[in-house]
């Protein structure tokens, strides 16, 4: 029976096991990739403090936007004294249609991994302390249509790439050190470049009002539902994982009162059987007693009554 309970034990404890295993999901590139960006940034209000690197979703943190299919497409933390750089990890959020990292102080040069996120929509990195030059690579962004880098301290030659973008329709590189032929958009703004705009009129180098920030993408109806069910999913989990612990209480439970109660039958058979070998000791001289007084009928009689209570002590009680 011990045996028993052995295995039953350790098949409950593995299940258990196997059931919190699963309940886990492995890190995914996009965790990787946004734990990578926090940590190459100086982030003085804490805006990026529940990024959780052993997350297994970053849709539920601050300054991320998600789509229903729970792939990170927003990235936005305009205006929050971030500092530091950019880190060339936001490569691998091929996802992203959205970053809007304007007015904080971020320095160094511009990741030309910029130029792998083929969704990428609306990039703004104006006022910051960007420097270098503008990568070529943008100009494989083909889904751009809004692009602000003004403000910074870049430098080098105007890409010619940006020109091949067929979507761009704004394009604000004012305030820089660029240099170099401006093949402009519909809508663009070079101003305050001195190598480009030092002897032209402020008119040639803008047409059209810069516009105002693109606005931060919000949590859709389906990323709000998608948290609901992840949510539901954990507590169910949580719930599973109790119900089989209480099971395996239960059954050990058992186990210890079965063992128990075997330890006491066997203890209580043993004393029968020393009391019915002791009491057993007086029956022979009953039995002769009787056969001197009442013949041999009355002593078989009573040899047979002395076998039943005999009998009866060494089998115990019934269970």
């Amino acid at each position: 029976m011990a045996s028993k309970c052995f295995y039953l034990n350790l098949f409950v404890v593995f299940f258990v096991s196997l059931d919190v295993s699963f309940s886990f999901e492995p890190l995914n590139m996009e965790v990787e990739a946004l734990i990578a960006i926090r940590s190459e940034l100086h982030d003085p209000h804490k805006v990026l403090s529940n990024w959780d690197e052993d997350s297994v979703d970053p849709c539920s943190w601050a300054m991320i936007t998600c789509s229903s299919e729970n792939h990170v497409i927003g990235l936005g933390a305009p205006s929050q004294s971030l500092s530091g750089t950019l880190s060339a990890r936001i490569g691998n959020l091929t996802n992203l249609q959205q970053v809007l990292l304007q007015n904080n102080n971020i320095s160094g040069e511009l990741p030309p991994e910029l130029g792998l996120l083929p969704k990428l929509q609306s990039l703004d990195l104006s006022n910051n302390r960007f420097n270098g030059s503008v990568p070529e690579s943008l100009g494989r962004l083909h889904s751009l249509r809004y692009l602000r880098l003004n403000n910074n301290s870049l430098s080098g030659v105007f890409p010619e790439s940006l020109s091949r973008i067929p979507l761009l329709s704004f394009l604000d590189l004012s305030y820089n050190n660029l240099s170099g032929p401006v093949f402009p958009t519909r809508t663009f703004n070079i101003v305050g470049n001195p190598l480009i705009c030092g002897s032209r009129r402020r008119e040639e180098c803008s047409r059209t009002p810069v516009p105002s920030p693109l606005p931060i993408l919000l949590d859709s109806p389906n990323q709000k539902r998608s948290k609901a069910k992840k949510l539901a999913i954990a507590m169910g989990a949580s719930v599973g994982g109790s119900s089989l612990l209480l099971l395996l209480a239960l059954f050990l439970f058992l186990c210890r009162r079965k063992r128990q109660k075997n330890q006491w039958r066997l203890g209580l058979s043993e004393r029968e059987e020393e009391e019915a070998v002791v009491g057993g000791a007086g029956e022979p001289a009953a039995v002769h007693s009787a056969g001197a007084a009442g013949g041999d009928g009355e002593l078989q009689q009573s040899k047979r009554a002395w076998e039943g209570r005999v009998r009866a002590r060494l089998q115990g009680p019934a269970f």
